[in-house]
């Protein structure tokens, strides 16, 4: 073995056309890559364009009214139709057949009702049709309260300062089959019932539009869709902001948008911000959830000490991501279980570990989820960039992953993709880059690359101030780190700038295609150690080629990572 160790150094070390000792010099002796690998570095560089991030929607100027002003008796409707003028009116409606609300303007028109013993400033029967426009509910009951097989449109309107909730339809869920449209309303600063709940819409099932439209200052969800199982709700969302929902002590609080069940959504042209425990929850146990966000962006998870997700598809779900941007996210950036994902141009900064000091990854994807990404940007994740764990799989062409950061808590990680325990990733056109302790990590997984720039791979933050509890001696570093019995494809590699360029144990290396790999200006280009067949190793790096590393081969053992 040392015999076969010491020849396969040797070929290493002339395989770009230097002598030994010039190709064994120190890595501070190389300000740049050698002119004789400059053409393949260029052509092996990534090409990759940032996604046309959406604009934040444009909200109607509505003016909130202040409810408190003297208010005079609400006059009864007449022939199906009630017309408010300038002022408050106090009073409570119930609506068992088809009425139409309107007033002078949400800024100018009041309805105010404080009757505890009734369900809301508007309710609607069974059956009914209503129309409330140009007007503004209050109250300290809900704003709304619609029946199963009623209709509910709502229109430049504002419902803000009523108890527990601004639209609620059908709260028994089930059998619903209720229509509600909301257009350039706000739904807003709902105080919290004595069970500390509050939302914007709770929606049973049916037809749900929404569009130019505000929600915020709700305690439990911005918009809720329940479902029923072999009902399939139809949700459509447009140009609507979901923010400042701030709860998250329960399980059902803290979400921008959250549905369970059968359901068919569509959001475009969104925001949803400044939430607690998700932008966007979605889950099903057995019906089919079809999720699409197009030009949509999410920003600022809000501080807590609870768990918290990002963009969550649990169970069978499938997500179809087009322009989406994710920004300051804890937990996650998109969480899936279970679920399939197909995305374009899918931008995911600043992802931080939750308020269990957990997570912290910009796209993780467990538990037989697949997904399929084309055009990825991660900047700044906290822990991993990227998480895959078990049987599960990605593949994504066109992509970026750079500057995560060790975990706050411990200074540990700060991985730029972590594939694990069963996983399958498949790269294609892609840089990493600025990560810490390995570009990718592959413990007992499966990873084709092909056309990828790993680079400038730094040591973990805790070496920094001597604090690891892992391995405190090794820096790490590294470009690849391959344990556990992984599984490497490439095609077209460019190793540039990292501790080992490749550290490799009980593991194998297979390369596919014409092109090889490029190692450049590594402390080491190839560690490996505890390997079944070095010559399969050989023959897998034959055409690669070697430059400015501060020695080629090494055998050194090293602490192996057994999992995020």
């Amino acid at each position: 073995m040392k015999i076969f160790i010491f020849a396969l150094t040797v070929f290493l070390l002339f395989s770009c056309g230097r002598t030994g000792e010039n190709a064994a010099a120190g890595k501070d002796d190389f300000d740049e890559i050698p002119d004789e690998a400059a053409e393949e570095c260029a052509e092996n560089a990534v090409s990759y364009q940032k996604p046309e991030l959406p604009q934040k929607p444009e909200i109607a100027g509505i003016k909130k009214y202040d409810k408190n002003s003297d208010c005079v008796s609400l006059p009864e409707p007449e022939n199906g139709e009630l017309f408010l003028g300038e002022g408050c009116f106090y009073g409570c409606v119930k609506a068992g057949k088809d009425l139409r609300i309107s007033g002078s303007g949400a800024g100018n028109t009041l309805i105010v009702c404080d009757d505890a013993e009734k369900e809301a400033v508007v309710e609607v029967l069974p059956g009914a049709e209503v129309t409330l426009e140009n007007i503004s509910l209050s109250g300290s009951v809900r704003c709304m309260l619609a029946a199963a097989g009623s209709k509910t449109k709502v229109v430049n309107s504002v419902l803000s300062h009523c108890t527990k909730g601004g639209i609620n339809i059908c709260p028994d869920e089930a059998g619903c089959r209720a229509d509600l449209a909301v257009i350039d309303t706000f739904i807003g600063d709902i105080d919290e019932a004595a069970s500390g709940i509050s939302y914007g819409i709770s929606f049973g099932n049916g037809t749900l539009n929404v569009s130019g439209s505000e929600i915020s200052g709700v305690n439990s969800f911005g918009i809720a869709v329940w479902g029923e199982s072999g009902e399939k709700n139809k949700i459509d969302i447009e140009n609507t902001v979901i923010s400042g929902v701030y709860g998250g002590l329960r399980s059902y609080e803290g979400h921008g948008f959250y549905a369970e069940n059968s359901a068919d959504i569509v959001i475009k042209k969104s925001l949803v911000s400044d939430t607690a425990t998700s932008f966007v929850f979605v889950s099903s146990e057995s019906d089919d959830i079809d999720l699409q966000l197009v030009d949509f962006s999410a920003e600022n998870m809000l501080e807590t000490l609870e768990e918290q997700g990002g963009i969550v598809l649990d169970g069978s779900v499938k997500g179809c991501f087009e322009r989406v941007l994710i920004e300051n996210s804890r937990g996650n950036g998109v969480f899936s279980r279970g679920a399939m994902l197909y995305a374009e141009d899918l931008s995911v900064n600043s992802v931080f570990s939750d308020g269990l000091g957990e997570n912290g990854f910009a796209l993780q994807v467990v538990d037989g989820s697949e997904s399929f990404i084309n055009r990825l940007s991660v900047n700044s994740a906290e822990k991993a960039g990227i998480l895959l764990d078990g049987a599960c799989s990605v593949d994504i062409e066109d992509f970026e992953i750079l500057s995560t950061k060790s975990d706050s808590y411990t200074g540990e990680f700060g991985v730029g993709a972590a594939i694990q325990e069963g996983a399958v990733a498949t790269m294609k056109n892609g840089l990493l880059s600025e990560n810490r302790e390995s570009g990718i990590l592959a413990i007992n997984a499966e990873v084709s690359l092909e056309n990828v720039e790993i680079k400038n791979t730094l040591p973990r933050r805790c070496t920094e101030d001597k604090s690891c509890v892992f391995a405190p001696a090794t820096d790490f570093g590294h470009g690849i780190s391959l344990y556990s019995s992984s599984l490497l494809r490439f095609d077209s590699m460019t190793l540039f700038n990292n501790n080992n360029g490749l550290n490799i144990a009980d593991s194998e290396l297979r390369s596919f295609g014409l092109k090889k790999m490029f190692f450049g200006n590594n402390m080491t280009a190839v560690n490996a150690w505890n390997i079944n067949d070095f010559s399969m190793l050989e023959e897998s790096l034959s055409n690669s080629s070697f430059c400015g590393n501060g020695s080629v081969f090494t055998s050194d053992s090293q602490p192996v990572r057994d999992g995020l």
